[in-house]
């Protein structure tokens, strides 16, 4: 099985999951800044998980491979993509990417009017993270039917959102479509 984080970061979504008793099964740390890269190694080197982890330098958008991959996540790329249909052009790359029926785990950062903050402090604090910790656009933020759409088009099925608490950054289960339907 082959599983890839796009962008990779650290590699957190990938590197702490439990392997033991699985064979075969690979990783991908893909991002195009090499400095994430090294801290994506070095966080391996540090966890030590028992499967091979390859670190590959990439734009997401060319990722010039076809029905490599089982799985992919990508948490956090999306949120910087200001135009709808280059954020599809990204989805598109990384439908190509996947092997048929193949997963696609994908987060997004809902409009602040669905938001449902525990606490006005935490409201702020949330505002305040989005905009100078993480300096998300307006233009930046979609809501799920956005998302779902996109995500059709690009020729996934959605097969679950999910919301974190305060209805911020939910994830998505995609799966790709296979070549029949």
């Amino acid at each position: 099985m082959q599983l890839a984080s796009l962008p990779s970061g650290v590699m957190d979504d990938l590197l702490t999951l439990d392997y033991s008793g699985l064979k075969g099964v690979e990783l991908a740390a893909i991002d195009l800044d090499a400095a994430s890269l090294r801290e994506a190694e070095a966080n391996y080197r540090r966890v030590q998980p028992p499967i091979k982890v390859v670190f590959e330098q990439r734009d997401a958008w060319s990722l010039e491979c076809s029905e490599r991959w089982d799985l992919i996540t990508s948490n956090g790329l999306n949120i910087y993509v200001e135009d709808d249909l280059r954020c599809m052009e990204l989805y598109r790359s990384i439908s190509q990417a996947l092997r048929p029926g193949g997963i696609f785990i994908v987060s997004f950062i809902t409009p602040p009017s669905e938001w449902q903050p525990h606490s006005r402090d935490e409201l702020e604090f949330q505002r305040f993270l989005f905009t100078e910790v993480v300096p998300v656009k307006r233009s930046c933020v979609r809501d799920e039917a956005k998302t779902r759409q996109q995500l059709r088009d690009a020729g996934f099925d959605v097969l679950t959102v999910r919301y974190d608490t305060q209805r911020m950054f939910p994830a998505v289960v995609a799966k790709r479509r296979t070549a029949d339907r």
